[in-house]
């Protein structure tokens, strides 16, 4: 890879990144607000999961934060938000609904990250590399 792909792909990583974790923090917002969020709380009463909506808008608000520091709290993010997306599936499950929407972003959230570690594996250059430019043989 080229220096200007190794960046836009690392650019675009962190872009998929931010907007998963600007969903997050919205979707918890919401949440905790209960403006604008009916759909998403009438999906916590049907999988029997409203006395649990603090603790989820919680975890949620959490798991974005954690994907907008730096490394390692940014790894730790993707984990949490991986369990938090993957328990978004199976509450969709419970109640005979569409996976699409945490499916979706959780993929966005994958995508971010593997083009951010394309960047972080094609940036180390060969030993024989670092050897010419540093003027060896």
């Amino acid at each position: 890879m080229t220096e200007k792909q190794i960046r836009v792909s690392q650019l675009t990583g962190r872009a998929l990144i931010t907007l998963v974790a600007i969903v997050l923090i919205l979707a918890g917002t919401l949440k905790l607000i209960g403006v604008g969020a009916e759909d998403m709380l009438e999906g916590l009463r049907k999988a029997r999961l409203d006395q649990y909506k603090t603790t989820i808008s919680y975890l949620a608000i959490a798991c974005g934060l954690l994907l907008m520091m730096k490394q390692p709290f940014q790894r730790f993010g993707l984990l949490m938000s991986t369990a938090y997306w993957g328990g978004a599936i199976v509450a969709h499950l419970t109640y005979n609904d569409s996976i699409l929407m945490p499916a979706f972003f959780l993929g966005l959230l994958w995508l971010g990250a593997w083009l951010s570690l394309q960047q972080e594996s094609g940036s180390k250059k060969a030993p024989e590399e670092k050897i010419k430019k540093a003027g060896g043989q």
